[in-house]
């Protein structure tokens, strides 16, 4: 199903931003008096006013998920991923003022699966690329890695190239106080940083970005092509870093969190680089797709697949 394309106006991208903004700091004023579990049930109901405030957007967030997950027949549980998807937009803030006031309970409470597979992607010596999708604490898990002792340096949109740059700008800053690899804190994205990440993957050092973000790459994601970034598997080419995929879930109570690591992907520097960069993402995007069905409702990208779908096929309609 294709889905229009509809233009914001600059006046409702400012509202968007001054809310998103004004929400974010009265919480952080309100995280000093209340407990956190208040403000996750307060933000939940918030995403399921959202969801049914504006009921074309309800349509078609239900239709994505029907279309990417059709093994999902119950009209009741698409609506509940709906619902879920909408609070995700919130969700940032929260994770932030957890782990900011109450990191020590966080950090001893949070599970973590798969270490073996982070132990075999150390194993290689070549710095490691921290990959995953748009999902549950995607705002603090640099900051979750860096006090495990195992910091990355992530890869971000600079915020003036996004919809909400005053909003991204206040997520960015205080997130960087939870922790971060104190000799490279962040790379902000554009062509001038590939020598940098290059360099900094060759010390053996590592970064950390994600991969639902609009590109040229072409890969089936969800059962169609879509368009997404390829960096991930460049990277890896250029150096020989082997890719982890991974991701950082809420659970059903405020401090029941769980990062978790998948098998790691090593990449073939000896073979073609076109195929070889084709064959990483294609398992790159596969490990995302694993990812995002394990907590559909916690995935923040849900709104553009459907243009990711689209820009594939005119890209495949262009090349043919």
């Amino acid at each position: 199903m294709a889905e229009k394309s509809t233009e914001r106006s600059p006046l409702f991208l400012k509202t968007v931003e001054w809310s998103m903004t004004a929400l974010f700091h009265l919480t952080r004023l309100l995280f000093y008096i209340f407990p956190p579990g208040l403000f996750y049930a307060l933000f939940r109901a918030m995403g399921a006013t959202l969801l049914y405030l504006r009921p074309g957007m309800r349509r078609r967030l239900e239709a994505k998920i029907s279309d990417a997950l059709p093994e999902i027949t119950d009209r009741r549980e698409i609506t509940r991923i709906a619902r879920q998807a909408c609070a995700s937009v919130f969700m940032p803030i929260l994770d932030i003022f957890t782990l900011g006031r109450h990191g020590e309970r966080y950090m001893r409470e949070l599970r973590i699966e798969g270490r073996e597979n982070l132990a075999r992607a150390e194993e290689a010596g070549k710095g490691i690329i921290f990959i995953g999708p748009h999902i549950g604490g995607v705002a603090v898990v640099h900051a979750v890695m860096a006090r495990l002792g195992k910091p990355y340096t992530p890869i971000m949109y600079r915020p003036e190239d996004t919809a909400v740059p005053r909003y991204v700008e206040h997520l960015a800053f205080y997130a960087g106080f939870l922790g971060c690899d104190l000799e490279e804190p962040v790379f902000l994205a554009g062509k001038d940083i590939i020598p940098k990440v290059r360099e900094h993957l060759s010390r053996g050092k590592c970064i950390g970005l994600t991969f639902d973000v609009p590109g040229t790459g072409v890969v089936e994601f969800f059962g169609r092509p879509a368009a997404l970034a390829a960096g991930a598997g460049y990277f890896a080419y250029d150096t020989g870093a082997p890719i982890q995929p991974f991701c950082l879930l809420r659970g059903k109570g405020t401090f029941d969190n769980r990062l978790i690591f998948l098998p790691p992907i090593f990449c073939d520097t000896s073979a073609d680089k076109k195929s070889e960069v084709a064959r990483v993402m294609r398992e790159v995007v596969k490990a995302g797709e694993r990812t995002i069905r394990m907590a559909p409702g916690q995935w923040m990208s849900w709104f553009g697949l459907w243009a990711w779908w689209d820009q594939a096929r005119e890209i495949m309609e262009k090349g043919a």
